[in-house]
């Protein structure tokens, strides 16, 4: 069977760390100098091993966009901050490597690390080329192929059923059909690769930035002032309230609970978690102050006047039913 994730090879441009020692490196200073520098600003990834967990930090212009964690259980996305923090600051063990890479590439990494794969027909030998790329043709197939073989993740990317790109880890500069025919091994005996697929253009998201989410959470704590000062008795019980309401369509807000510990920052992209404060904020607004629109807009006026610049830019504001003024 092909290697896990932890295990595996991935493509990558130059190499900017080759894998090393974690104790030799202070990743923080590594991903702060990525966005200091201008010419360390590059799309690739941050690959840790630590004992139990393995992490993906991807990277577009030196600034971290997302974050992988591969353990025992499986592969789930986490949040930036919640990946630094599992990381120790004076490690005894663990290894990590830094590489540079396209977006695109990335977004291949990233999709076929989390999402299922669409299923290849029940007849189709996926693993054999002279069946596949075939039926790729004949499907008119758009997306991603990934192909693993001994201890390297590759990928296809295809377009209309032809490949227009390819992300190989043992990519010499040979001629693309004398690479595939490397990639796939010789037909017998039975070649220890596995070939999936994936539909549509992969893509990555970006999450909010930590900057952000601690914006949010200020906004909640000077909107429950703003509307104790109007009157409301327990104005954090109408948050919290509205806020489990609206946790099935919107997971993000399980990373704004209120009291004890805080909690993580949201893995979620960042138009979702925008999305989901502005559904809390505007349902727990409504509910507090039963339907005064006036009212509405002066305590949400007065609660996000500090970060106002942000919340604009992150399309917070923009999301309200009201239209604030300065």
């Amino acid at each position: 069977m092909p290697a896990p994730a932890a295990q595996l090879r991935y493509p990558h441009g130059r190499v900017l760390l080759a894998r090393t020692k974690l104790a030799y490196v202070h990743l923080r200073n590594l991903i702060s100098d990525a966005k200091r520098d201008r010419t360390a600003r590059v799309a690739g990834y941050v690959a840790v091993w630590l004992l139990e967990e393995f992490i993906l930090l991807f990277l577009r212009e030196g600034e971290v966009v997302n974050a992988v964690s591969t353990t025992a259980r499986g592969t789930e996305p986490i949040s930036i901050g919640g990946a630094l923090a599992r990381i120790p600051t004076e490690p005894e063990f663990g290894e990590i490597c830094f590489h540079e890479a396209p977006p695109e590439l990335l977004a291949c990494m990233y999709q076929t690390l989390l999402a299922p794969a669409t299923p290849w027909p029940a007849e189709l030998a996926a693993t054999d080329p002279r069946a596949l790329f075939p039926h790729l043709r004949d499907a008119r197939f758009t997306g991603t192929v990934e192909v693993v073989t001994r201890d390297t993740a590759n990928y296809l990317v295809i377009r209309d059923g032809l490949i227009e790109q390819t992300y190989l880890v043992e990519d010499n500069g040979a001629a693309r059909t004398e690479q595939l025919a490397r990639l796939f091994g010789p037909l017998q005996p039975r070649p220890r690769v596995r070939v999936r697929g994936w539909q549509g253009t992969a893509s990555m998201p970006s999450q909010a930035p930590s900057a952000l989410v601690s914006a949010y959470r200020e906004l909640i704590e000077k909107l429950y002032r703003e509307l104790a000062a109007t009157g409301v008795p327990v104005p954090s019980a109408v948050g919290e309230r509205v806020r489990d309401a609206l946790l099935d369509r919107h997971p993000p807000l399980r990373a704004f609970v209120t009291g004890g510990a805080k909690p993580e920052d949201p893995a979620e992209p960042q138009d979702a978690v925008t999305a989901a404060v502005a559904a809390w904020v505007t349902e727990t607004v409504r509910e507090a102050i039963d339907g005064d629109e006036a009212a509405a807009t002066r305590v949400l006026t007065a609660a996000a006047r500090e970060r106002r610049h942000m919340l604009h830019a992150a399309g917070f504001l923009a999301s309200l039913p009201w239209e604030l003024e300065w």
